[in-house]
């Protein structure tokens, strides 16, 4: 019988597999090892595993299921901080570019109100939509500011985990990055038309 955490990846990896076809319905190629019922290694299913088509390369269900689980496994805590504060950079930057686009255009949609060539109901709807953008760019770098001013050790999470703990630690961890996975597929489908 499998470790339990061997079938959560197995499970994960179907459930990404069955996300995909429901945001792409075209099959996926189908393989001999692919049709087999019983559950396979960690090896023969990244083995048979189909490449994602381009589009879904960047929806969130894409992903491997265990990335989180195999980014702590495998990267310091220094590295992981490095990473997740890079990354908020990047969004919050990119929410900045929007924000200031849509300050211009409520500057310029507000003269042109005052002048009468537009409604103000109009003025009011971007007004909305740029106070939104810029919550969420304050929200993006308060949270990198906060990843920023955390201290956490150059070792990885496990190294610092008694030896005789690490096969709970790994049960507990394949239970958060599959948690982590569920949140992101939910994420993906929840704007998804049923009959799109």
């Amino acid at each position: 019988m499998q470790p339990l955490h061997q079938l959560r990846g197995w499970l994960g990896r179907k459930l990404v597999t069955f996300g995909t076809l429901l945001v792409n319905p075209a099959p996926p190629p189908r393989t001999e090892s692919s049709e087999r019922l019983a559950l396979p290694t960690a090896a023969a299913a990244a083995a048979v595993r189909p490449s994602p088509p381009p589009v879904a390369v960047f929806s969130p269900a894409s992903r491997e299921p265990l990335s989180v689980e195999a980014a702590v496994l495998g990267r310091s805590m220094g590295l992981l901080k490095r990473e997740a504060a890079d990354a908020l950079a990047a969004l919050g930057a990119a929410h900045a570019l929007v924000t200031s686009a849509r300050l211009a255009q409520v500057q310029q949609l507000r003269e042109r109100v005052e002048r009468g060539e537009a409604d103000g109901d109009d003025l009011t709807a971007l007004a909305a939509d740029y106070q939104g953008w810029q919550n969420d760019q304050v929200r993006l770098f308060d949270a990198m500011a906060l990843v920023l001013r955390m201290g956490v050790p150059t070792t990885t999470a496990l190294e610092l985990v008694e030896p005789q703990l690490h096969e709970q630690a790994r049960a507990h961890l394949a239970t958060l990055s599959a948690e982590y996975q569920r949140g992101l597929l939910m994420d993906q489908f929840r704007d998804t038309p049923l009959n799109s």
